[in-house]
């Protein structure tokens, strides 16, 4: 039993419409792989595949009730108040990390079917090689032609390293390194960041000199794996984002749209919270 599902679900019975009629608050859809090949041997919450078919039915579900997709620096234009078209036309933004090639065979095509906008977020070194966990990257030849028809890119480093675990000199080079390199292969300014890995929201330090050192870098707005709507106010560095993958259905989809899925972050950053605690405290005890 999904307890992240049931909790869900009985507060999405008890809240229903409320998440709209309490301010503008936009869902950013944080998805990985469109393929065939899911990742089944993980825990439903845990996977990152999501199957051209069902990728397919989740974005005729947004088309069929009035989500109108906007790319991530719109939605940011938004939340910051600025002119942009009529918020009330359900906004969503649909974001794709690490720059896998199933993003133009399998993606592209059902999102165009749809008029859909999208931002993608590219491990710079990796562009037309192969991820660890094996999937083949987008080329430069594709991620030109995507960037001419309309999508978005971001940086997603330059090697997708555990940023916390490097020195101030070292994290400077991931997000200047991935920002020229994108840059220079698509004839444009980049100035969005998704974090790889879990967001280690519970290090206040650690995330207060990372959004310093993402704005002196050119950067402008980021996303991370925290759960939840994004909402004026928020950080607009570090926004939430709601993670999708196959096993989405549509009433799961809709409680997340709806923002009964967001119970799940507090929880999380309590967890966090603790852990880091005990850790303190061992590492004391050493």
């Amino acid at each position: 039993m999904r307890v992240d599902r049931v909790l869900s679900q009985y507060l999405f019975g008890l809240f229903k419409g409320w998440s709209r009629s309490n301010g503008l608050k936009i869902p950013i859809l944080m998805y990985h792989s469109i393929a065939g090949d899911t990742d089944d041997h993980l825990h439903p919450y845990y996977r990152t595949v999501t199957t051209p078919e069902t990728f397919a039915m989740q974005m005729a579900y947004l088309s069929q009730s009035g989500y109108r997709a906007l790319t991530l620096s719109e939605a940011v234009s938004l939340l910051h108040g600025e002119p942009n078209g009529d918020p009330l036309r359900r906004p969503v933004v649909i974001t794709f990390d690490d720059g896998f090639e199933d993003f133009y065979s399998a993606a592209f095509p059902i999102l165009e079917r749809y008029g859909f906008k999208a931002t993608v977020f590219l491990t710079s070194a990796l562009i037309g090689k192969t991820f660890v966990t094996g999937r083949q990257c987008l080329s430069a030849g594709e991620i030109k032609e995507l960037a001419g028809k309309g999508i978005e890119f971001g940086s997603h480093t330059v090697n997708h390293p555990q940023l916390r675990t490097l020195s101030k000199d070292e994290i400077i080079n991931e997000l200047t390194g991935s920002k020229a390199a994108i840059e220079d292969l698509i004839g444009a300014p980049v100035s969005l960041f998704s974090y790889p890995y879990g967001f280690p929201e519970e290090d206040i330090d650690f995330t207060r000199n990372l959004g310093t050192l993402m704005t002196e870098t050119g950067y402008t707005a980021g996303v991370t794996t925290a759960i939840g709507l994004a909402r004026v106010g928020d950080n607009i560095m570090f926004l939430r984002r709601l993670p999708i993958n196959d096993k989405d259905d549509l009433s799961l989809l809709q409680i997340k749209l709806e923002g009964c899925y967001d119970w799940l972050h507090p929880c999380q950053l309590a967890y966090k919270k603790l852990r880091s605690v005990f850790r303190h405290f061992l590492k004391k005890g050493e």
